[in-house]
């Protein structure tokens, strides 16, 4: 099916092909005609097409976030790269490449509209295979040395032998590995982290655009889109082992997929998370603990502002969605961090879908899917946090038994949720009130929001019944959905996957 032009204002395929055309020029694959910039150069071709790519792509990519789509139309709205000059239009194939194309070192002090369609798999690193040609956890490690006097390689293994409870006892770890450790880490992150700039677009074009083992740094920057992407895996070689982290102590990984850090307007639409070869599952447990190399799938946190994430889908992930990085920060946090979820899919997701500080949240038309295999990694849903006022509104959930539809909400020391219309297991279920059910008298949550997204004109676009949402999440969500922008958009969707499953009491009766 098609999802182009669904609500987004667009420049339409024969301008783009106009452009083109007045350009004479066209995006260079391969090695011949390739700029020293490594990322492609301009060589004319009478057919006017983008490197052998379908000129609808780059009519997909100018599409800018449609008035009243959530927080991110607010302000000044979201565009992007749709002002992009040819010239900073980029097919990237490779790490380098999208490296070069948003900016190296200095994307995020550019401002310079422009474009990048990702095309094929990108992988930011080889994890623990030499035959890919890409720098792996044991390249990072071989770089440093556990200190000045001492030239042994830095080694994980010796890291976690040294610092075991047993042994060391539960202080957090101090001395020559720890330090070691961060600096291995440090080169890690010289790798795989990727800073954005602002007036960007990225745009993976095709079924199969996905960008493995990187972090996507969107920081200090404003008026970002990322679509049809799938963003899989950011991997940390080194996690830090805080045992002070619960009274059980935690493994911390240091990367999100995609993280959003003190920028305003983003809109995030048809990207497809997860943790790739590396699920919670597959995850050892060390000192007791998963040993867990992941961080968020994508966090907004420090005073970002105004982020719309539509028909994106979060799959199989521990620590999921964040929006609000820390209690005491209310007067950096306050008014801030407003953020639309519509339309989405959790699938087996642990936590955090998502877990609010501060921010007045939109939480509408999206699904939660937990299946028997993923019961045990579940903890929660909507995490009510310091001062947050989250509006959810015609959500479903589909749970096994063994999961409680209480559950779906915890209170993180916020004190209002307004949830209407929620269907748990395909009945219309109170899941407020089964919170305060079987929660202490002084931490239940009053009804309500402090604010209303219709009066505060974000949400312009379509809000399903809930009935239907379920059957249009599983088609339109998640990355490989678009299809290039041609000149007679109207698209006949296609069949939903499955019929709805019957309706169930939901697990747990009313508690």
């Amino acid at each position: 099916m098609r999802r182009a032009g669904r609500r987004a204002r667009r420049v339409g395929g024969a301008l783009v092909a106009l452009v083109l055309a007045s350009t004479g020029t066209t995006w260079a694959a391969g090695g011949e005609g390739r700029g020293a910039d490594g990322v492609g150069t301009r060589a004319a071709d009478e057919d006017g097409v983008l490197d052998g790519v379908d000129p609808g792509w780059l009519a997909l990519a100018r599409e800018t976030l449609g008035d009243g789509d959530g927080w991110g139309s607010a302000g000044t709205g979201t565009t992007g790269g749709a002002a992009a000059a040819p010239q900073d239009v980029h097919v990237v194939r490779t790490w380098d490449e999208l490296r070069a194309a948003l900016g190296g070192a200095d994307a995020h002090r550019q401002d310079v509209p422009r474009i990048v369609l990702v095309a094929g798999e990108i992988r930011a690193f080889g994890f623990d295979d030499p035959a890919t040609g890409l720098p792996t956890c044991d390249d990072f490690a071989a770089q440093v040395q556990v200190a000045d006097d001492d030239p042994r390689p830095f080694s994980m293994a010796e890291y976690i032998a040294t610092y075991d409870p047993a042994v060391w006892g539960w202080d957090p770890p101090t001395g020559p590995l720890e330090e070691a450790r961060a600096r291995a880490a440090a080169v890690q992150t010289a790798q795989v982290r990727q800073r954005v700039g602002s007036h960007v677009t990225i745009l993976g074009i095709g079924d199969d655009a996905r960008i493995v083992g990187a972090h996507l740094h969107v920081q200090g920057v404003r008026d970002v889109i990322v679509r049809n992407l799938h963003l899989s895996d950011a991997y940390d070689c080194f996690p830090e082992w805080d045992p002070d982290d619960t009274s059980t102590g935690n493994w911390n990984a240091l990367y999100d997929n995609l993280s959003v850090h003190t920028t305003e307007n983003v809109w995030v639409d048809h990207v497809t998370f997860d943790d790739g070869d590396h699920p919670p599952a597959s995850l050892p447990t060390v000192f007791g603990r998963p040993f867990e190399v992941h961080d968020g799938l994508l966090d907004i946190t420090h005073e970002s502002d105004l982020v719309t994430v539509s028909y994106s889908v979060f799959r199989d992930h521990d620590k999921t969605n964040l929006v609000g990085s820390g209690d005491g920060r209310q007067a950096l946090d306050g008014g801030r961090l407003r953020v639309t979820w519509h339309h989405n899919l959790w699938d087996d997701a642990g936590q955090r879908l998502p877990r609010v500080r501060f921010g007045d949240v939109d939480v509408y038309n999206n699904y939660v899917r937990v299946t028997d295999a993923g019961a045990g990694l579940f903890d929660y849903a909507w995490g009510v946090g310091v001062e947050s006022s989250i509006w959810a509104e015609r959500n479903v959930f589909d749970l096994p038994p063994d999961v409680r539809a209480a559950s779906i909400v915890k209170r993180w020391g916020g004190t209002r949720l307004h949830a209407s219309e929620t269907l748990v297991n395909g009945v219309e279920f109170d899941v407020l009130a089964a919170y305060n059910d079987s929660a202490p008298e002084d931490a239940r949550l009053a009804a309500g929001a402090r604010w209303d997204p219709v009066a505060a004109g974000v949400r312009g676009g379509p809000v399903h019944e809930v009935a239907e949402v379920r059957d249009v999440v599983l088609v339109e969500a998640g990355a490989g959905v678009l299809q290039p922008v041609t000149e007679e958009p109207g698209a006949t969707p296609s069949p939903g996957p499955t019929d709805p499953p019957e309706p169930t009491v939901p697990p747990g009766g009313g508690g």
